[in-house]
């Protein structure tokens, strides 16, 4: 079995509990924006979608300041208490769901993702790492990598994301989305249900890019020829050409 058929197979077999498959996207701020002294980025923002959509789980440094009764002006002086608690409270629903399938975009950016957060845990909650639950890396599926395993690594042009939702939507964002970017922006600004509103939707397309691979009609701008050979061999028409091509060889064997 060649790599593209493994990675295949392997989003394929998320769907047999797709309850117990989580889909991941974070929002992070701007590495410049950081006036703390910190090398890495703050986690603004954590969405959660089970793969049959079931379960929705929000982490964002504003709801934590919304519940502990902080004004629009306090917010920013409370930055390190916020999203301590934000890394708690994903800590804990991870022990929870620690044996779920955990799909995320990208594992090559080291300012976001589980290591980005394991290292803020770090930084801001407990720096010897007690009581941090790690999501096994065996549980962790990074779509991206799926994704050019089956269509080549250079399925889309960068930012990948960004090209891969405007090849399966007519040429356009997603609504709502924002780049990574200006996400970063509008957290300086203090606009994070801008940020709510495009995580999610990146999140949703990520369910909806699981989906397409299953049922063969995601639309990327570059496949790979080992892909393109594949799905020629693959269509109907040529099946049909080698089994008569079989049943001919048979007969003419037979006699």
């Amino acid at each position: 079995m060649n790599s593209s058929d493994k990675q295949y197979k392997r989003l394929k077999k998320l769907f047999n509990n797709p309850k117990n498959v989580l889909v991941i996207h974070w929002a992070r701020q701007n590495l410049k924006d950081n006036q703390g002294g910190y090398s890495t980025p703050r986690i603004i923002a954590i969405m959660i979608r089970s793969l049959d959509e079931s379960i929705t789980k929000i982490f964002a440094i504003h709801l934590e300041a919304e519940k502990s009764g902080f004004t629009s002006e306090d917010i920013e002086t409370y930055y390190d208490q916020l999203e301590e608690q934000v890394l708690k409270d994903f800590n804990e629903f991870v022990r929870e769901y620690n044996n779920c399938d955990w799909v995320y975009w990208d594992s090559d950016d080291p300012h976001s993702g589980f290591e980005a957060t394991s290292h803020r845990y770090h930084v801001l909650v407990n720096k010897e790492d007690q009581d941090l639950v790690e999501i096994p890396f065996h549980k962790r599926v990074s779509l991206n990598s799926c994704l050019k395993e089956i269509y080549g690594a250079n399925y889309e042009n960068d930012p990948q994301l960004d090209n891969l939702m405007k090849s399966n939507n007519d040429g356009q964002l997603k609504a709502n989305v924002l780049s990574i970017q200006d996400e970063a922006r509008a957290f300086k600004n203090s606009e994070f249900p801008g940020i709510l509103q495009s995580i999610k939707s990146k999140a949703d397309f990520l369910i909806e890019v699981i989906r397409k691979v299953v049922n063969k009609n995601l639309s990327v701008s570059n496949k790979n020829f080992l892909y393109r050979m594949g799905k020629f061999f693959s269509h109907p028409i040529m099946i049909a050409i080698a089994w008569t091509c079989t049943v001919i060889s048979l007969i003419i064997g037979f006699f």
